[in-house]
């Protein structure tokens, strides 16, 4: 029956191995997905320090997420059984493609970069340096995509050490200098680590290898990387020229973070053909080395567990070091063997003192109290015999909230004995750092700005700008984004926001519009419009003429908004007196006046209302018109009807 943890994770098959912990391939049976899950050993979960350092890998991994990063799923624990549910990335370590294939081409190792170095940079912005890069712990799927993976041993700044000492943890192949002479591991360690694997992607195969770690260590500290372009010519200067800055054995050389070396990949095939970079360095000044014993010492590789298998690196035996050790000495002159013999006890007795110094003296290691409470820090002193002293330092912090401590004096790593005193520098508060408020609305820009201290209110200036921009959006503030504000400043606690009023409202033309038309228009754009009418050659009811020119613009924040139309009423024309004119007389002097002419004869009407109203006169001269002589119309070609009498009625007789 296959084994469930947490009721949930079928573990499959065991797919790595490492020190602390087992990977295995397991599915997940509530989303029906395939993962990896890394279980802490039994032998191991009982104890606090492994448990302790197994968590914190755990918060490490689980607070990045980044394409290039292996990403966490679930962390828990079930029966004594530590578990972490990660991402299962199917492919191959970036070792075993190197291995597989050597030397890649510069661009394919460009492109690998990238995405290892970005991965790295976002890392190194929440605090977290991963401290074993290496091949081994990159993986490349089949689309090429690169997952950087086992934080294992990666160190949290806000987070403690379990440890007394940052001991020399990484692969050695990979060891920045500092870390040989026993410093502690920064973002810079990481640096170099990159600039290891860029040249091993490059050259396929390690700058420096020997016979023993101590050998490997020395050649990181003291030798410069054997020429790319010895190698292989068609590598452009300027990216021998990144692996060279990233690998600087001096840090002011080095670059001073991942993403300064991300900026010089992106860019680097935009100039060829650079100058060789060249850093000096003097020997005589290169602190001497000072390492664990207990594993910088030790042949093994201390790198964590992976995500899948990965092939060892194959290993000098011993007897064969020794043998070709001694066969070298019998060859030299009697004053190199002396020499020599002088140098090698020199290691001998600089070893013992190390592990004197860790195990037999009354001196301890300064513990990185970086991110803990003074009463924390006096808490776990109490165990070595020192004494905090009452002089703090409080300052402000880019890193560490109020009250937690920043560095101490001694720093974390230095011998310290009973009855030393410890000097403390304590964060006074975080800097309040603005962030780019524009292109969010008002509204949300003054809550960003309001979350950003539960302390302190930031007062929040608005001015109004008329902008393309939709109304109530911030278009400018007064300080860029990542201006740092001091929260015990009062005076310089306020940001000005300027905020869009919206556009101008522009007048469009109107005129020849009808009336309806124009008026729905302007009311769209807010304006109250007046109508007055004038005579004109123009349709009845068409817009002649508007009080606003067309691209008149007014303030988005001007409620004045009114506007008279001037709408035409049409042309009137009067009808002409044609009353006893000879009918057909008065059918052309009206139609030259632009009517229509209507002919009407009541010879033999019988309608009594117009025989009435249109009495006979005479023989065909207008008796009567309709409209009236003097009747004003709007529109040309209005038919005007004329009555007459083509023959004198019989009625008419009789009167006579």
């Amino acid at each position: 029956m296959a084994k469930i943890i947490a009721e949930r994770y079928e573990l499959l098959e065991l797919i790595g191995q490492g020190g602390m912990a087992d990977v295995y391939l397991a599915q997940d049976i509530i989303l029906n997905r395939t993962i990896a899950i890394k279980i802490l050993r039994t032998s191991l979960a009982k104890d606090p320090i492994y448990v302790t350092r197994f968590q914190r890998e755990a918060s490490a991994a689980a607070a990045l997420s980044h394409r290039n990063i292996v990403e966490i799923y679930d962390v828990g624990e079930d029966e004594d059984k530590y578990y972490i549910v990660m991402e299962y990335v199917p492919g191959t370590t970036l070792k075993e493609l190197i291995l597989k294939r050597g030397a890649v081409h510069y661009i394919e190792a460009i492109d690998i970069m990238k995405q290892i170095v970005s991965g790295i940079a976002k890392a190194h912005q929440l605090g977290i340096i991963h401290r074993d890069l290496k091949p081994q712990n990159i993986l490349v799927t089949d689309s090429g995509v690169a997952k950087i993976a086992d934080f294992g041993i990666a160190s949290m700044q806000s987070l403690a050490q379990v440890t007394q000492t940052d001991v020399i943890m990484g692969s050695l192949h990979y060891l920045a200098p500092e870390l040989a002479r026993g410093e502690k591991a920064t973002a810079q360690s990481d640096v170099y680590a990159l600039g290891i694997v860029f040249y091993e992607l490059l050259r396929g195969e390690v700058p420096f290898n020997g016979e023993s770690p101590v050998n490997i260590a020395l050649k990181h500290m003291q030798e410069d990387l054997p020429s790319l372009l010895d190698f292989n010519p068609s590598i452009p200067q300027s990216v021998e020229n990144i692996v060279i800055k990233a690998t600087a054995k001096n840090l002011n050389d080095r670059y001073q973070s991942a993403a300064e070396m991300l900026d010089d990949i992106n860019t680097c095939l935009d100039r060829p053909n650079e100058e060789k970079l060249v850093f000096s360095y003097d020997s005589d000044d290169e602190p001497t080395i000072v390492v664990d014993p207990r594993t910088a010492f030790s042949s093994n590789d201390t790198s964590e567990v992976k995500t899948r298998e990965e092939k060892p690196v194959e290993e000098e035996e011993n007897d064969n070091f020794f043998k070709r050790f001694v066969k070298k000495i019998k060859g030299l002159s009697t004053r190199s063997k002396v020499i020599i013999g002088a140098v090698t006890a020199l290691v001998i007795l600089g070893i013992a003192f190390v592990i004197y110094l860790n195990t037999g003296s009354d001196a301890n290691l300064m513990p990185d109290l970086a991110g803990r409470t003074v009463d924390e820090a006096r808490e776990l002193l109490d165990d070595y015999g020192v004494t905090i002293s009452d002089n703090i330092v409080e300052e402000l912090s880019d890193e560490y909230d109020k009250g937690e401590i920043i560095e101490t004096d001694p720093k974390a790593g230095t011998s310290i004995k009973e009855g030393d005193v410890i000097s403390l520098t304590v964060s006074s508060g975080k800097y309040i750092v603005l962030e780019d408020y524009v292109g969010m609305t008002q509204s949300e820009a003054e809550k960003a700005i309001a979350d950003l201290s539960d302390d302190v209110e930031i007062e929040v200036v608005i001015e109004e700008e008329v902008s393309s921009s939709p109304r109530g959006e911030v278009i400018d503030q007064d300080k860029d984004s990542g201006t740092k504000l001091d929260p015990n400043d009062e005076s310089n606690l306020t940001i000005t926001l300027t905020v869009s009023k919206g556009d101008y409202i522009v007048v469009g033309n109107y005129i020849g519009m009808s009336q309806s038309e124009a008026e729905a228009a302007l009311k769209k754009l807010g304006f109250t419009v007046t109508i007055e009418t004038e005579e004109s050659e123009e349709a009845k009811g068409t817009v002649i003429d508007q009080s606003y020119n067309k691209g008149y613009r007014l303030d988005p924040d001007d409620d004045d908004r009114n506007i008279t139309l001037t709408v035409s009423s049409g042309k009137t024309y009067q009808v002409r007196d044609v009353f006893d004119r000879n009918i057909n007389s008065a059918k052309t002097i009206l139609e030259n006046n632009g009517f229509k002419v209507r002919l009407v004869d009541l010879s033999n009407s019988t309608d009594q209302t117009l025989l009435s109203n249109y009495p006979f006169r005479s023989v065909n001269t207008v008796a009567g018109q309709s409209p009236e002589a003097d009747t004003t119309v709007n529109e040309q070609g209005t038919t005007v009807t004329l009555y007459y009498y083509s023959s004198q009625p019989e009625s008419a007789n009789e009167e006579d």
